[in-house]
């Protein structure tokens, strides 16, 4: 099961929806990104993680913390070994998922809002 799936809305709008409320986060973070050029970036600060051309800490450090928020406030994305960490006030929303599935489901985004 696909965690989240694209739509077109009226007048060409696109948005993200999760396929289970738990991914309510990763929806959101998605989302978030509206540009391929923003799109790209999140993208290649993912691959300079998994690439091991730089430590999470160190890919995250422009946005001077170290893990991203994720909706005002409703979450944060953190990375450690290959893994994206998605933590929520609501324990029923924190999940774990391969950083390189997390990579491809952006790459799609891009795609998708392309």
């Amino acid at each position: 099961m696909k965690k989240i799936e694209f739509k077109k809305i009226d007048d060409g709008f696109r948005t993200v929806h999760p396929n289970d409320p738990k991914f309510i986060l990763l929806s959101l973070f998605i989302g978030k990104y509206r540009f391929p050029k923003n799109i790209q970036q999140i993208i290649d600060l993912l691959e300079s993680v998994i690439d091991n051309n730089k430590t999470w800490e160190e890919a995250v450090e422009p946005y001077a913390d170290d893990t991203l928020d994720i909706g005002y406030g409703s979450g944060e994305l953190d990375v450690q070994e290959n893994t994206a960490y998605f933590f929520s006030k609501n324990d029923d929303e924190s999940f774990d998922m391969p950083l390189q599935e997390l990579i491809d489901i952006m790459k799609e985004w891009k795609s998708f809002m392309s």
